[in-house]
């Protein structure tokens, strides 16, 4: 099969995957469902788990850093709510297609279908979430402004590049089962070197490595919108350009390697 066969195979993966809209929208709440089975709270352990963290450490690391407990808090939550977001998006797609070789050998899902699965059971989640941070926001006193109405496409560019990440990862973690756990270890620093729980407007040095930090701008144009009404237009900028080059980079190698997932799984 010649490249032009592969793009176009893979191409209609992609369209297959956003027809089957059905299929994984069942196959996602059917995942989130299955994970708290049982349970009373449900999905929202997941929202409580954060809350009881961030009002734990909130008050403690708002006077290291010398600034309003309730603003810190909010930060911090909105921060480790996108953050799981995207982390969850990524390192789940490398495990997708091991986790689901049943649906593609016996149903043949489109590989897509499967990453829309993921992206979706971890929407869900982020919906609840969303729901606990804006009871706290009103508990705290925080006020609604016009910049919340930017907030569905910012999580829309947040999710296309999670998506391209869990693209590529999706591919070469089929291929090498040792990149899951490895990735895992990179996220965990890279979580440190993120402006979640500290602030990059502490220090110049702290600006800059914020500055070059990818996921800094997508969790700012998410973040940024709900706590203070700030549309930082680089990072909306540089958030843009990631999902262009990501995707022109991740595509291709999904086309070049397509063929080779079901004989890797």
């Amino acid at each position: 099969m010649n490249s032009k066969d592969d793009f176009k195979q893979a191409f209609v993966d992609l369209i297959r995957g956003l027809k089957s809209n059905g299929v994984w929208l069942a196959l996602g709440w059917n995942d989130v469902q299955g994970r708290y089975n049982r349970s009373k709270l449900g999905v929202f352990w997941a929202s409580l788990s954060i809350l009881i963290f961030v009002c734990a450490l909130g008050p403690i690391y708002s006077r290291l850093f010398g600034v309003s407990a309730p603003d810190y808090i909010l930060y911090l939550m909105l921060g480790i709510i996108v953050w799981n977001y995207m982390q969850a998006i990524i390192l789940e797609s490398g495990r997708e297609y091991v986790n689901s070789v049943n649906y593609i050998v016996s149903f043949q899902l489109s590989y897509f279908t499967l990453l829309f699965r993921v992206i979706w059971r971890n929407l869900i989640v982020l919906g609840y979430q969303m729901l606990v941070f804006l009871l706290l926001a009103w508990v705290l006193g925080a006020t609604w402004n016009i910049a919340w109405l930017v907030v569905p496409i910012s999580l829309f560019l947040i999710t296309i590049n999670a998506l391209w990440m869990g693209l590529l990862v999706s591919v070469f973690a089929t291929r090498f089962r040792d990149l899951g756990e490895l990735l895992n270890n990179i996220f965990r620093l890279i979580f440190f070197v993120t402006p979640i729980m500290w602030m990059p407007e502490m220090k110049a040095e702290l600006k800059i490595v914020a500055e070059l930090n990818p996921f800094h701008h997508l969790i700012e144009i998410y973040r940024g919108a709900l706590l203070n009404g700030s549309l930082n237009e680089s990072s909306w900028i540089i958030a843009t350009c990631m999902a262009v080059v990501g995707w022109s980079i991740a595509f291709p190698v999904f086309v070049r390697y397509r063929s080779r997932i079901a004989f890797w799984i």
